[in-house]
């Protein structure tokens, strides 16, 4: 069974801008539900004003990440230290392509290390010591994530999102085969003269010409169709029949005058 090109990429294309209209509709409403979880103010295991200590308890598994507010555009420093219980210091890794600033109600905040990416920490107590002169965040990245995942709305604009972008790219994929296709029909179609969408051939073309140019020649046409060729030969044996019969006829008077 053949494949229809044109209405698979119909529809896809159709598909695709039904769901991208869904997802701008629903993209503020979105934006809405995320703030919160982003938010370091509202979402966070640890918040200490500088030269403040605090104990942490980690989670087995999960991933923490280090905030400060970036005022001046610059990456601010980290200046902390966290302490296991043994007194040994963890320092972290530097933040990553994923793990970008924070943008919420105006303030910008950015990452200034990560604790345990990708495979999350052990489970285990902390200390933090805020060794800066700003408010220093600590927010569990894992627990936002599932958030995220918990959030129905939040689901349904990255499903329309990514639904509508695949869509779109089946319904390129198949105009392109579409033209490429309608492309290798007309290579295959039979040169000649069209007129009014139809071929013409070599004897409507003589016959055509024949109309426009009548000169009273009686030279027969070269181009005839069947009906005419034994039309013209049923004719041509009706008058050879009554010339062989006038002269059967001459040929008895004859015969009787000379008795």
């Amino acid at each position: 069974m053949a494949v229809n090109f044109r209405r698979v990429a119909q529809w896809s294309s159709a598909i695709s801008v039904l769901l991208l209209i869904t997802f701008m509709a629903i993209l503020p409403g979105t934006v809405d539900k995320m703030e919160p979880m982003l938010d370091p103010e509202q979402q966070n295991v640890a918040r200490l004003e500088a030269g403040e200590s605090s104990s942490i308890d980690f989670v087995d598994g999960h991933v923490y990440v280090a905030l400060r507010v970036n005022e001046d555009g610059d990456d601010p420093a980290a200046k902390f230290r966290l302490v296991d219980e043994g007194g040994q210091e963890f320092s972290g890794d530097n933040p990553t392509r994923l793990h970008v600033e924070r943008l919420v109600n105006g303030t910008s905040y950015a990452p200034v290390r990560v604790f345990c990416f990708p495979n999350g920490c052990d489970s285990g107590t902390y200390i933090l010591h805020n060794e800066g002169e700003s408010v220093l965040w600590l927010v569990d990245d894992s627990a936002s994530d599932i958030e995220f995942l918990m959030e129905p709305l939040v689901l349904a604009a990255f499903g329309t999102c990514c639904l509508g972008v695949m869509s779109g790219i089946i319904a390129l994929v198949f105009a392109i085969l579409m033209f490429r296709n309608k492309t290798s029909q007309e290579g295959k179609q039979v040169s000649g003269l069209i007129i009014d969408g139809r071929v013409m051939t070599t004897d409507d073309l003589y016959r055509a010409y024949q109309e426009q140019n009548k000169n009273g020649s009686d030279v027969p046409d070269p181009f005839v169709r069947n009906s005419t060729n034994s039309q013209t030969i049923e004719a041509i044996s009706d008058e050879n029949d009554l010339r062989i019969g006038e002269e059967e006829d001459e040929d008895d008077w004859k015969g009787w005058d000379e008795g």
